[in-house]
């Protein structure tokens, strides 16, 4: 009966250590081993980025040039650069000692197979920039800014945003 008892309780004591290690091993591999909390961050919908309080304004646009584009949504706005918290990506930290404080940022129907890319001669006229995100020093644009519609669908189109 003492035989029983001990192991029973080996397995139960077995049992939460192994509970406790994967959940240690699931979040080294996992949050922390992405450090998502060192590389900058940005939202995909105005009501996040007023949920995390980085909303500066909403800019206007115009889609020109297009085909095939019904149901296509795109809302572009700018809002503060940010990173996110060191234990979650729930927390929100403002990153003021970049160069280039905010972000050209849209909404858009995710849900298409629609590609945006900003145009070549465009991107000098933002602070800076990669493919499809634009970083700025002011809060606004010196220009008017072209992006690039390609569908999958043969949709196609120019987005023009002042």
């Amino acid at each position: 009966m003492k035989k029983v008892v001990f192991i029973l309780t080996g397995i139960i004591i077995l049992s939460i250590f192994l509970y406790y290690a994967f959940g240690f091993f699931s979040s080294c591999v996992g949050w922390y081993g992405y450090q998502k909390w060192k590389y900058r961050g940005g939202t995909t919908t105005i009501g996040e980025s007023k949920q995390r309080k980085v909303f500066v304004k909403e800019l206007n646009c115009k889609i020109v040039d297009s085909a095939n584009l019904k149901g296509f949504y795109f809302k572009p706005y700018i809002e503060k650069g940010f990173k996110y918290g060191y234990h979650s990506m729930e927390d929100t930290r403002i990153d003021n000692f970049s160069h280039y404080p905010y972000n050209l940022s849209y909404e858009r129907n995710i849900k298409d197979s629609i590609v945006l890319n900003i145009f070549p001669e465009d991107k000098k006229k933002l602070d800076s920039s990669d493919v499809v995100w634009g970083y700025l020093r002011q809060p606004y644009l010196k220009d008017t800014i072209r992006i690039e519609i390609e569908g999958m669908g043969k949709q196609k189109g120019i987005i023009k945003i002042w």
